[in-house]
């Protein structure tokens, strides 16, 4: 009996070759090919029915199985059997339909590979030829993309493979973050599968997580040195120990139906509650986000000031002994500074 890949019933040649596997034949040969090769075999381990011996496959020659049927049941045991296994609800046979059914729906169902006019690659490049288009698309110049590009490369573990490279990855994930676009735009735009455009986005995401690491902090921890822009007129004295500014934000979110309630903030959409601090280069030395919008300010900041300590930006050692702040009268905009 020989089971090929085209095969379109699975349920019914499932079943098929379970029977043929227990007829009446003293010796049969039965060539396996694709998922026949794990799931004939663990098939006739879980029915302790039948003894098989296997052999490895080559690659190329399918695997070829020899089973003594004769050995193991007469005809009238061989009969009961079968009206047995039809009747009875064998959890073991179900569950080997069902793998079955699965492995054809997902590796010999697949749509036939797409010929784009223009490749995902070519657009990218395409668009980093031309300086406007370019920010259009990803919000930042051909000399900044190439740079970022070859640090993620460098340092961050972006890497390409035999079917997208890492410039490509890169595009469409600053193409989808940038306006936001979505996974099936994506879909479409680059003439990828949705699975392939949401694995792509996720490494470059991981990528991007390690270099905020690295990058989100002050510049000198210590802050030993006052920034030239506090000392003009206009700040100095006032501000001479501050060392950045902090605000929160609401940023929208899209959050499942559960979590809707909590992630309602007051201006009647779904956000989540994000704190800031950047220098006076406007360069972020922190980040806070995660809290549902429904949350007040105090409660994100109380959460940067205990669990995230360590990494929060504060004065130097000895120019303040409580808590440096000077409020706005605006929100809750704060300047860090020793008092």
């Amino acid at each position: 009996m020989c089971v090929t890949n085209d095969v379109y019933d699975c349920y019914l040649n499932y079943i098929i070759l379970c029977v043929f596997m227990l007829s009446e034949a003293a010796e049969l040969y039965i060539l396996l090919h694709g998922c026949f090769c794990c799931l004939v075999p663990t098939f006739c381990c879980t029915t302790d029915v039948l003894e098989c011996v296997w052999l490895q496959d080559d690659g190329e020659s399918a695997t070829r199985g020899v089973i003594e049927g004769s050995e193991v049941y007469g005809d009238d045991e061989l009969d009961e059997f079968l009206l047995e296994i039809m009747c009875d609800d064998d959890e073991d046979c179900i569950l080997g339909m069902y793998q079955y059914a699965m492995h054809i729906d997902k590796h010999l169902n697949r749509a036939e590979y797409r010929q784009p006019v223009e490749t995902g690659l070519e657009w990218v490049q395409r668009k980093l030829r031309d300086t406007r288009s370019c920010y259009n698309m990803f919000r930042i110049s051909p000399s900044m993309f190439h740079h970022l590009h070859d640090t993620l490369v460098q340092s961050y573990g972006l890497k390409s493979n035999s079917k997208s490279t890492s410039i490509e990855s890169l595009g469409m994930f600053l193409w989808m973050v940038g306006a936001p676009q979505s996974v099936r735009q994506a879909d479409d735009r680059f003439e990828r599968s949705m699975r392939t455009v949401s694995r792509l986005f996720d490494k470059v995401l991981k990528c991007l997580v390690k270099l905020a690491a690295d990058i989100i902090k002050p510049v000198d921890t210590a802050f030993t040195t006052m920034h030239p822009r506090l000392r003009q007129r206009r700040f100095f004295p006032y501000f001479k120990d501050c060392i950045g500014a902090i605000d929160g934000t609401h940023v929208p979110c899209v959050v499942p139906s559960n979590k809707f309630v909590q992630h309602l903030c007051r201006k009647g959409m779904t956000t989540q509650n994000v704190l800031a601090v950047c220098d006076f280069d406007m360069r972020f030395t922190f980040i806070l986000a995660g809290w549902p919008g429904s949350v007040h300010d105090m409660r994100v900041f109380n959460d940067a000031m205990t669990t995230y300590n360590h990494v929060f930006p504060h004065p130097p050692t000895g120019k303040h002994s409580h808590l440096p702040f000077a409020v706005h009268t605006y929100g809750w905009f704060m300047y860090i500074a020793s008092l």
